[in-house]
C-alpha cells in the first residue's frame, strides 16, 4: 500500500505541462500507473475490512486529482461506490442502531459526492465508444438508490438551514435534489413517483427561502414560481417573488406579481400595502382604482377592497365617498383597525374643511359661534373611532395620541386629554 501510494504521489507531482512532455511510452505507462491506482481503490473496496475502504477513500481520492485519469468512466465509477458506502456507514450511525457517534457535516457530504461521481461516470459512459456503444454500469449500480434516497437531501438542506445558517450550502442541498431527481438515470423513477411531483412546490420553497436570505434573487425565482402552486407556503413564496422582481427592478413583472397575488389573497394587505405605496410615489390612483373596482367585482364580500377605495377617495380628498368605503368595510370586517383610522381621519379632515370655509365670519357673531359648534360636532362624531382604534391598537401612540388629543382639547374634555398627553410624554411626542 505505502509503495502505490508514494508512486501516486509522484506521478500526481508532474503538471499537465510534464504530461505534454512525455514520449507516448512514457504517457502510455503513467496512464496505467493511474489506471492501477484506481483498480487498486476497487480492490480495496472489496475487502471487508475497515481499514481497507479507508485505504480505498485515499486512493480514490488521489486518482481523481489525476488528469490522466479524469475521463476514464472507472475513476468516477470507484469514486461513487466508495462515497455511497462512507455515506450509507454514517447514516446507519446516525440511527443509533449500536449507540456509535456520527458525523452528520460529514455524511451529506459523503452523499452529495455520491451522486456527483455518480452522475459524472453515467455522463461519460453515455458518450458512444469507438464501435457506438454506451454503457448503463453506473445506472445500474447507482440509480435506484439514489432515487430511493434522494430525500435525505431535503434532510440536509433543513440541517444546514436550521442548525448552521448556512443558506449557501442550505441552497446548494436543496437545489441538489431537483437536480439529481431531473438526470436521466434517475428521472425514470421520479417521473412515475406521484409523491415526487406532489411535493415539488412545498420542496421548492426551501432553496427559495435559503436564496432569499442570501438574497441571490435570481435563485428565488427559480423556485418561489414553482412553490407558489402549494397551498401551505404558496402565499409566502409569493411575496418572495415580488420582492425579488422589485429588486431586480423587473417593474412589469412585480406589478403583474403583486396583481396576481391580491386576486389570489385579497385579505391579504402586503400587496395592497406595496400597490398604494407604488402608486402614491406616482402620485395617480387611476390604476390601482380600476384595478380595485375589478377585485370588487371578483370578491364583493371582501373588506379590505372597499378599504382600499375608501383611502383612494381619502388620497383625492373626497372624504364623503371615503367615508362611505371605509364604512363598508367595517360593516364587513370590523377587525380592520387602519379603517376606523381613517374614517376618523375623514371626518376631521371635513371639520378643517368646514371652519375654513368660514374664515370671513366675525367672532363675536352668533353665526360664527354656531360654526364653531359645528366643527365640535364633527370632533365628537369622530372620537368613537379613534377610540375604537386605539382599543384595538393600543400601543400606535403615535398613530392615535394627535388625534385624540386634537379632539379632547376642542370638546372641552380635560381629563381624557391629561392622560393621553401622559402617554404621548411617555413616547417621547411631548
Amino acid at each position: 500500500m505505502k509503495k502505490l501510494v508514494f508512486v501516486l504521489i509522484a506521478v500526481l507531482g508532474m503538471s499537465c505541462t510534464s504530461y505534454a512532455q512525455m514520449t507516448e511510452k512514457e504517457l502510455k505507462k503513467a496512464t496505467k500507473t493511474a489506471q492501477k491506482l484506481v483498480k487498486d481503490a476497487k480492490n480495496e473496496m472489496e475487502r471487508d475490512d475497515v481499514q481497507d475502504k479507508r485505504g480505498a477513500k485515499r486512493l480514490i481520492d488521489q486518482a481523481m486529482k489525476d488528469p490522466l485519469v479524469k475521463d476514464w468512466d472507472q475513476t468516477w465509477l470507484i469514486a461513487a461506490d466508495v462515497y455511497h458506502h462512507f455515506y450509507t456507514e454514517e447514516n446507519r450511525k446516525s440511527f443509533n442502531l449500536d449507540g456509535q457517534r456520527y458525523d452528520t457535516v460529514g455524511m451529506y457530504n459523503y452523499l452529495t459526492q455520491w451522486y456527483r461521481y455518480a452522475i459524472m461516470a453515467d455522463s461519460i459512459q453515455q458518450i458512444p465508444n469507438a464501435k457506438g456503444k454506451t454503457s448503463d454500469e453506473a445506472k445500474k449500480k447507482n440509480a435506484y438508490e439514489m432515487y430511493r434516497t434522494m430525500s435525505d437531501l431535503i434532510r440536509g438542506g433543513i440541517f444546514y438551514f436550521n442548525d448552521h445558517q448556512d443558506y449557501d450550502k442550505a441552497y446548494e442541498m436543496f437545489d441538489s435534489y431537483f437536480t439529481v431527481g431531473n438526470y436521466p438515470m434517475v428521472k425514470e423513477y421520479t417521473d412515475a413517483d406521484t409523491n415526487y411531483q406532489n411535493n415539488r412546490p412545498i420542496y421548492s420553497y426551501y432553496p427559495a427561502l435559503a436564496a432569499y436570505n442570501m438574497e441571490k434573487w435570481d435563485k428565488v425565482l427559480k423556485f418561489a414560481t414553482v412553490a407558489t402552486a402549494d397551498e401551505e407556503v404558496g402565499e409566502t413564496a409569493t411575496e418572495m417573488l415580488c420582492d425579488a422582481y422589485g429588486n431586480l427592478q423587473d417593474t412589469v413583472k412585480w406589478l403583474e406579481t403583486l396583481k396576481q397575488g391580491l386576486v389570489k389573497y385579497p385579505t391579504v394587505e402586503y400587496y395592497y400595502g406595496k400597490l398604494l405605496n407604488y402608486y402614491n410615489l406616482k402620485n395617480d390612483m387611476t390604476e390601482l382604482e380600476k384595478f380595485v373596482d375589478e377585485m370588487v367585482q371578483i370578491a364583493p364580500e371582501k373588506a379590505y377592497n372597499y378599504y382600499v377605495l375608501g383611502y383612494i377617495a381619502q388620497t383625492n380628498k373626497d372624504y364623503e365617498k371615503a367615508i362611505g368605503y371605509y364604512e363598508t368595510a367595517i360593516e364587513k370586517d370590523n377587525s380592520l383597525s387602519d379603517a376606523h383610522f381613517n374614517l376618523g381621519l375623514c371626518i376631521m379632515f371635513q371639520a378643517s374643511d368646514y371652519i375654513d370655509s368660514m374664515n370671513n365670519l366675525d367672532y363675536r357673531s352668533a353665526a360664527y359661534k354656531k360654526a364653531v359648534q359645528e366643527q365640535k360636532n364633527y370632533y365628537k362624531k369622530a372620537l368613537p373611532y379613534f377610540i375604537t382604534y386605539r382599543e384595538m391598537e393600543p400601543s400606535a401612540v403615535e398613530k392615535w395620541g394627535i388625534p385624540l388629543q386634537t379632539i379632547y382639547y376642542q370638546v372641552d374634555m380635560p381629563k381624557e386629554l391629561k392622560e393621553v398627553e401622559a402617554r404621548m410624554k411617555e413616547k417621547g411626542m411631548l
